[in-house]
């Protein structure tokens, strides 16, 4: 079972929203802008419960058991499974915010992956949003806010779900995934999203890009194998920025094991391959650390892949023999 609840909860967007409760101050609107769509909603509910749960959002009152079934009286969720939002479901919904309450003193709407929404779409909910009756909430999501009309924004108090850490990805999702030093070689690639990380953590083709880049590190001794190892690179079948992600992680983890602190190496597993790769000094892993950012950047400026991944591998023997040298 994945744990939503306390990936949520961890973040100020949360907080912010438990403290306006508190203190009897919610807002009429709410923009939650989070990267992670695939996750959204699930997202969206635990806010959702904080409006209803006299217990903070606890999952097991009625009221939160009813609200992760999408069918509590007040809680109204769009779009419908499979469908996307359109002008009509704004229209019913800027009707029924004029029905009282059911169950409750307030009635909540919430509107996923908002970004989706038309320009008609958004404008009919421009009223609303401005003047809402007395008790009526609105909580948006969307995992960009750039196709939101602006006049929208600025009615609503946009929060941000930043990326995870690597902590609490691993805490989230170590009962759902049993293969622990899978799960963190995901989590590395993941750029701190649920919905990647799990994505990744079932694609077979990850445990042999941590393969090739323990490979790389123990075996490339000398600028002649770079085109040997760019063309095993290509036998992977993984997208660079995979490959980019692994390589950051196992030199992060050969720079904690270097210094002592082997407590904190992230992949435990991977210890006997650090130990294993000889002759990186903590300068030289620095730098390796600083090229792959280099590297990601060059991507950005539409670099050849091929051309970045040569060239990340020449940089690496680089930093590894020059810091030798010293």
């Amino acid at each position: 079972m994945i744990d939503l609840s306390s990936l949520v909860k961890s973040t100020n967007a949360y907080k912010i929203v438990k403290s306006d409760k508190e203190r009897g101050r919610l807002s009429h609107a709410y923009l939650i802008v989070c990267a992670d769509g695939d996750n959204l909603e699930g997202y969206l509910k635990e806010f959702a419960k904080l409006f209803f749960c006299k217990n903070e959002g606890c999952g097991e009152c009625r009221e939160c058991k009813l609200i992760d079934q999408k069918i509590y009286a007040d809680a109204l969720f769009l779009p419908r499974e499979g469908e996307s939002i359109s002008a009509d479901d704004i229209t019913a919904l800027v009707q029924d915010t004029f029905v009282k309450p059911l169950e409750s003193d307030k009635k909540l709407y919430v509107l996923s992956n908002a970004e989706s929404m038309n320009a008609v779409s958004q404008n009919k909910l421009l009223k609303t949003l401005e003047e809402p009756p007395k008790n009526v909430h609105i909580l948006i999501g969307a995992t960009g806010e750039y196709s939101l009309l602006s006049t929208v924004k600025s009615r609503v108090r946009k929060l941000e779900i930043p990326p995870f850490s690597a902590n609490a990805l691993f805490n989230a999702l170590k009962d759902e995934c049993q293969d622990s030093e899978k799960l963190k070689g995901a989590i590395a690639c993941s750029d701190g999203t649920l919905g990647k990380t799990l994505a990744l953590y079932k694609d077979e083709s990850l445990m042999s890009v941590m393969a090739f880049v323990e490979d790389m590190f123990i075996n490339m001794q000398s600028s002649s194998q770079v085109l040997e190892y760019s063309y095993k690179f290509s036998l992977v079948k993984c997208e660079i920025e995979e490959f980019l992600s692994v390589t950051e992680l196992f030199a992060r983890d050969m720079l904690v094991y270097i210094s002592g602190a082997k407590e904190l190496v992230f992949s435990k597993k991977e210890i006997q391959n650090l130990s294993s790769a000889k002759g990186f000094t903590r300068g030289a892993l620095i730098g390796i650390l600083q090229a792959v950012v280099d590297a990601r950047k060059r991507l950005d400026a539409n670099s050849g892949k091929n051309m970045v991944l040569e060239w990340l591998l020449f940089k690496i023997l680089e930093e590894k023999f020059k810091w030798q040298k010293l």
